[in-house]
């Protein structure tokens, strides 16, 4: 029997078409992440000159907090310019953008404090989740955030079903690409 020129492309394609790994209990490409550094000791105290009214204004900040205070410290600054924030290890993927894989930060975890934001909800500390660059769901509470876990654990399982389905779509592809044609041009 002879074979269509397609199912010959195909078949000839099929050794170059890599197999799907197997074995990682994360899941293919995912690793699990690593584990958050550990806070300081004592949360940093500093003080700062309030802008509007001339007063030092001494500070503690959030435990765990990251960010650099140093052009704060000692100097006159509005006291909502003030906040502190724990940044997690940002997971970066390629994403196609404008025709070319570009790396993109995703699903990015910032625990934030604003204690003197116009907003009371911020004075306590929250969570905003970076979903792509420049991206977010801000002011998240603890349940909130247990919200969004919950939802995108939800949408990996479909992902995860995705996947199977795939797997065996691809090897049912496979198989009936590498048979024979028959007569009438059936693959």
């Amino acid at each position: 029997m002879q074979h269509s020129v397609i199912s010959q492309h195909v078949a000839a394609l099929l050794g170059a078409i890599p197999k799907q790994p197997t074995g990682n209990p994360y899941g293919l490409m995912a690793t699990p992440a690593p584990a958050a550094p550990k806070p300081p000791e004592k949360p940093r105290s500093w003080s700062f000159i309030d802008r509007v009214t001339g007063e030092t204004v001494q500070y503690t900040c959030m435990d765990g907090c990251t960010l650099d205070h140093s052009h704060e410290i000692g100097r006159r600054v509005f006291r909502e310019d003030v906040w502190c924030w724990f940044w997690d290890d940002s997971l970066k993927l390629p994403v196609i953008e404008n025709g070319e894989p570009e790396e993109f930060r995703v699903l990015s975890t910032v625990i934030k404090v604003e204690p003197w934001s116009n907003k009371v909800a911020e004075r306590l500390p929250y969570a905003v989740i970076e979903l792509l660059d420049d991206h977010f769901i801000e002011g998240l509470d603890p349940d909130g955030l247990e919200t969004v876990i919950n939802s995108l654990a939800e949408r990996v399982e479909g992902m995860r079903a995705t996947h199977r389905r795939l797997v065996e779509v691809r090897e049912e592809y496979r198989q009936r690409t590498a048979r024979p044609v028959r007569e009438g041009g059936d693959v």
